[in-house]
């Protein structure tokens, strides 16, 4: 599944937010902490522990990371148990990309920020839904820390 959005934002401002694998609670207002494991948040291999605002905790593993690309990806390693909805082999990558369009249009100012995620649950349907509300609150969350 992939979900995007445009933001009124050069991308040069928003890659180092998206980039920074510990800053998830800065612009995901359903985060409330990370923490970084096995290494700085840079070094592919670390893992960010999150606390969503369910009290869910979650660990993903940072799998790429391009500077040229603006791309970020993990992995889900680690979910709360039960799962609501089981999900397995969770992979997902967060990309900025320059909005040539918003560029064109003479204020030199926008990206779009693609967010995809792949996986495999036996509830499909349930598990699409729930990550379009955790995209969403994130997508929610760049805009208003890029407005302050």
């Amino acid at each position: 599944m992939s979900l995007g959005t445009d933001l009124s934002v050069p991308a040069e401002r928003v890659w180092p937010l998206i980039r920074d694998f510990d800053a998830m609670p800065a612009w995901n207002a359903s985060v409330r902490q990370s923490r970084i494991e096995d290494g700085p948040a840079d070094r592919l291999g670390c893992r960010r522990v999150l606390v969503f605002d369910d009290g869910g905790t979650w660990t993903h593993e940072l799998t790429g990371l391009s500077d040229a690309d603006m791309r970020l990806q993990y992995r889900i390693v680690a979910t709360p148990q039960p799962m609501r909805i089981p999900v397995w082999n969770y992979r997902a990558a967060i990309q900025v990309m320059v909005d040539s369009d918003r560029r064109a249009g003479g204020d030199g100012a926008g990206c779009r920020v693609l967010w995809e995620a792949w996986f495999a649950t036996l509830h499909p349907d349930e598990m699409q839904l729930r990550a379009r509300q955790v995209f969403a609150l994130g997508f929610d969350g760049l805009r208003r820390y890029f407005a302050a």
